[in-house]
């Protein structure tokens, strides 16, 4: 019994290996992504995007394919240094050095063909950092302020044609779920455009501080009226106003009522066709008003004596 098992162990390797030697003997067509690594001097600026990578579509013998798939030197470095204002790469003739293709493996396709290099005039300018950050917070809980980053801002350089069309760099897309206290931690820049452009810095610290909502009343707060005609007197009813508040419990226990204004401007009150205004409250900027009491205010106006 124990020869029987070795001779059919024997016969399934052999026809294994038969098999695969058929099959590696055929003709098989396969798809390639070569990556380019772009390399230029500082002086130099690119004002068109290179691709980040050459797609090469080959057809050939399974073994021969195979030796190419599993190489791990199919990266182009494209050094640009050299080259003239506006060049044209022949991107054939580099497949054919780096996979070092034998007479009977055909190339069906490449894209791009070419590869386009033109240059422009080298510039910089700061801009500032969007954050890109997601927080979902526990019920009852709510961001004070905003995010703080640190740096706020990246100088980035580049083509004048690219730079100057940049207003923003954002960070990377990070989500935190489930969040009810202070978070922080450090992001890395989205950076989309690695061919034409260079950062002054490639992270952010990030910071948010976060607490349990509450909710603060401020009851009569005088409205002011601004900019009157020294001619002019304005009497309003009512003069006072409630105003509700949400923010954080620690925020809002610190908040002192002159922190809290309401305001109407003459101007609209000469210009208004309804017979009533609405009053313009001030509050810190990570506070969110949730109401006044009253929402509308009637107006006298009279010449001072």
């Amino acid at each position: 019994m124990k020869v029987s098992y070795r001779i059919l162990i024997v016969s399934l390797i052999f026809a294994l290996a038969l098999w695969l030697y058929i099959k590696l003997n055929m003709s098989y067509s396969v798809d390639i992504s070569i990556p380019i690594e772009v390399h230029t001097l500082k002086s130099q600026a690119l004002s068109e995007e290179i691709p980040q990578s050459i797609d090469v579509k080959i057809n050939g013998k399974g073994w021969e394919l195979i030796d190419i798939m599993l190489s791990k030197n199919l990266k182009y470095n494209l050094d640009v240094s050299k080259l003239k204002k506006d060049s044209k790469i022949i991107t054939q003739q580099f497949v054919n050095e780096r996979l070092n293709l034998q007479p009977n493996i055909s190339i069906l396709g490449i894209d791009p063909d070419t590869i386009d290099i033109n240059f422009d005039k080298v510039t910089e300018k700061v801009v500032p950092i969007r954050s890109n950050i997601v927080l979902q917070l526990r019920d009852g809980y709510g961001i004070v302020g905003k995010a703080d980053l640190s740096p706020d801002s990246v100088t980035v350089r580049g083509s004048s044609y690219v730079v100057n069309k940049i207003k923003y760099i954002p960070t990377e897309k990070k989500v935190f779920a489930n969040v009810n206290s202070n978070i922080e931690g450090v992001l890395n820049l989205k950076d989309t455009l690695q061919n034409l452009i260079s950062l002054n810095v490639k992270q952010v610290r990030f910071s948010f501080e976060v607490q349990l909502s509450a909710e603060k009343n401020f009851d009569d707060v005088e409205v002011k009226v601004l900019n009157v005609p020294e001619n002019k007197e304005v009497l309003l009813i009512p003069p006072r106003v409630n105003i509700s508040l949400r923010g954080g419990v620690d925020q809002l226990s610190k908040l002192e009522a002159s922190s809290v204004e309401a305001e109407v401007e003459f101007g609209k009150i000469e210009n208004d066709t309804l017979g009533f205004i609405l009053p313009e409250i001030r509050i810190p900027d990570d506070l969110s008003l949730l109401g006044i009491e009253p929402s509308k205010l009637q107006y006298i106006v009279k010449n001072k004596l």
